[in-house]
């Protein structure tokens, strides 16, 4: 089974929701290690010829065009991640348009290609902010991976399904949602394939759990940040069980990614959405 590889591209102060964390007025004068991450990332991807999707800032395409047009050259597909990290119900209809369309410009810009694929961040959309696919519908993306089954701080999405799947909406306009999805285990759900979980669960844990999906039919989207693959980076002050979901496992995540690399197979979300069956279409009203 061919699993989908990502990465949203931002910096280590690009946190959400926490009142201790830079202001946007700030961003540029903090420390800028968001190169040290994705070196580190697109280096292990081609020691394994694989290719993954990066969901880029906006902002850090237009502060480091270099690095994202050095993304699509070594043939990736590259993504928005909107602009200021914002989650999409804070910013209404209009703001969206406008953070969205400063993304788009920014990453055309740094690889002289449209971009078709979108995460929001936090996976920030939710029931609530359905009215965001017409939007993107309606700039070209053809590809959405924001949805996140099962409840989580800043999203989550009530959707019975496995696999990626059609929203069909109603304009008539299509896209293709790549969501990520837990490991469901009865009435229980374990989410396990990115970010604090996947530094969190021990190796045979997580190789428990991609084998279990592998038997389902439901290929794994492997979310990862910067970050992630940076330890030295600054440290916030942040409440005591956020710290630990923000900071743990930052020393032995390369190695635990390399050995999920050495064990499955990995693409793109676009590459792995093709390679199954999908789930029945979603209707957005």
């Amino acid at each position: 089974m061919l699993h989908g590889w990502s990465m949203d591209v931002e910096d280590w102060f690009h946190i959400l929701e926490y009142e201790g964390a830079p202001s946007t007025e700030r961003w540029a004068s903090e420390e800028d290690r968001v190169a040290v991450g994705l070196t580190r990332m697109l280096e292990m991807l081609d020691r394994h010829g694989v290719r993954a999707t990066f969901f880029v800032l906006g902002w850090v395409a237009a502060r480091h065009p270099e690095l994202i047009a050095q993304i699509a050259e070594r043939g990736h597909d590259v993504g928005s991640h909107g602009h200021l990290h914002a989650l999409v119900g804070s910013l209404g209809p209009d703001g969206f348009k406008r953070d969205l369309d400063r993304s788009l410009e920014a990453i055309s810009a740094a690889t002289g290609r449209d971009v078709t694929s979108f995460r929001a961040p936090g996976f920030s959309i939710t029931p609530a902010e359905d009215w965001a696919f017409e939007i993107l519908a309606s700039r070209g993306i053809t590809l959405d991976a924001s949805l996140f089954l099962a409840p989580r701080a800043h999203g989550g999405y009530p959707l019975d399904r496995d696999r990626p799947f059609r929203l069909e909406l109603a304009s008539g306009r299509t896209l293709l949602e790549v969501p990520t999805v837990p490991l469901r285990l009865g009435e229980r759900s374990l989410s396990f394939a990115g970010g604090g979980y996947l530094r969190l669960w021990p190796g045979p844990v997580l190789h428990t759990c991609f084998d279990i999906a592998e038997r389902r039919g439901s290929p794994v989207m492997l979310y990862l940040h910067p970050r992630e693959l940076d330890p030295g980076q600054p440290r916030m002050a942040l409440p005591p069980l956020r710290r630990f979901k923000y900071y743990v496992g930052l020393r032995s995540v390369r190695q635990r990614l390399e050995s999920l690399l050495l064990r499955h197979r990995f693409g793109t979300l676009a590459a792995a959405a093709r390679s199954v069956v999908h789930d029945p279409p979603v209707q957005i009203a």
